[in-house]
């Protein structure tokens, strides 16, 4: 019987890969290096399935390739797998090569992601007013939502984030950049 529902993100994808294929997918642990063709192979495998559609498992293969797990895996001389767990084509220097390179170049772009984000936060703490009062829970402020400030009561305070109370009862929660509190 055909199942009514479709796989849509790339995680839900690869457990369905894991589970149907669990000779060649893993979700956990080294991953194996994947036959080149695997995506043609898998269509013919599921061919009439109705639960993958061929742009997301395009796309699912993609992140599973890209993973750093999967580009640790390529090493010269390994053999690629087919859906079976079968040992295909060996790993030449140049697709070794090539793996290295992508894991490189995406460990700094993590890296430079991960540096963002720690200057956001410093940029947030630092956003304050300068000559604001300390906030405290139950405060009357002014909060700038989209280009015009509404006046709020401040009813808790997080790390990065502060919840307010608008006039109609309505809770928000806002960074400390969008205060205006003097």
């Amino acid at each position: 019987m055909e199942r009514q529902f479709q796989l849509t993100n790339s995680k839900e994808i690869i457990a369905y890969l894991a589970q149907q294929f669990p000779n060649c997918f893993t979700l956990e642990g080294e991953a194996k290096p994947l036959k080149i063709g695997i995506f043609q192979d898998i269509i013919s495998r599921l061919e009439g399935n109705g639960e993958l559609s061929k742009t997301k498992l395009r796309a699912a293969l993609r992140s599973y390739t890209m993973s750093w797990r999967y580009l640790y895996s390529i090493k010269e001389g390994a053999n690629r797998v087919d859906l079976d767990g079968n040992p295909t084509e060996v790993i030449n220097q140049e697709q070794m090569v090539h793996a290295q390179q992508q894991l490189k170049e995406s460990k700094e772009k993590a890296k430079e992601r991960f540096k963002e984000r720690g200057k956001e936060k410093s940029k947030a703490t630092r956003m304050l007013p300068k000559k604001s009062k300390i906030l405290k829970i139950g405060d009357f402020v002014k909060v700038v939502v989209g280009n015009k400030p509404i006046k709020v009561q401040v009813i808790n305070i997080e790390k990065e984030h502060i919840k307010v109370k608008v006039g109609a009862g309505m809770e928000l929660t806002v960074k400390p950049e969008h205060i205006i509190n003097k």
